[in-house]
């Protein structure tokens, strides 16, 4: 047997957030201006604005099925270019949720990668050398689209993000 994962995203306050299995590609949420479901949808009702950005995106690897261990997180941005005046930030050790934010987010501070890094950069159990060994999820992965005043009109690029993971 093998580890079966998807996505998870958490959104809404700190206290009472909402949860959602997101599926297992690699783009099923927009950055919009909603504190809302990290979703693909809606997201042309709350557009982020040049010099503006996204709420932080909660995100984390829900693993089920049957495995010995998960570990060695790495997530990155496998495809899509960023526009003029637009970065994409993240962190992928945060263990406990807090309300989204749309200001420079404390938390996603880092660019992104664009390949897969060379060590881990996502925990679990509040460790990049940590694991789990049974049903769980990793811990958070936040994400937060930045954009200047110099950035283009119009809908961002798609872009696809990749979690990958030791399994034994």
């Amino acid at each position: 047997m093998a580890a079966t994962f998807q996505w998870w995203g958490e959104y809404g306050a700190t206290g009472a957030p909402s949860t959602a299995d997101l599926g297992v590609s690699g783009n099923l949420f927009n950055f919009k201006t909603s504190n809302s479901l990290a979703s693909a949808a809606d997201y042309t009702s709350y557009p982020i604005t040049a010099g503006n950005n996204s709420y932080d995106v909660w995100l984390k690897g829900h693993f089920t099925g049957t495995f010995n261990k998960i570990q060695n997180g790495k997530f990155y941005k496998s495809s899509g270019t960023l526009g003029t005046g637009e970065t994409i930030k993240f962190i992928g050790a945060v263990t406990a949720y807090h309300t989204p934010v749309t200001g420079n987010s404390s938390y996603a501070s880092a660019d992104v990668d664009t390949s897969a890094p060379g060590s881990a950069n996502v925990s679990f159990n509040s460790s990049l050398d940590g694991n789990i060994t049974g049903v769980g999820y990793s811990d958070f992965i936040v994400t937060q689209l930045r954009t200047t005043t110099a950035s283009e009109a119009g809908d961002t690029e798609t872009f696809t993000f990749t979690l990958t993971y030791d399994e034994n």
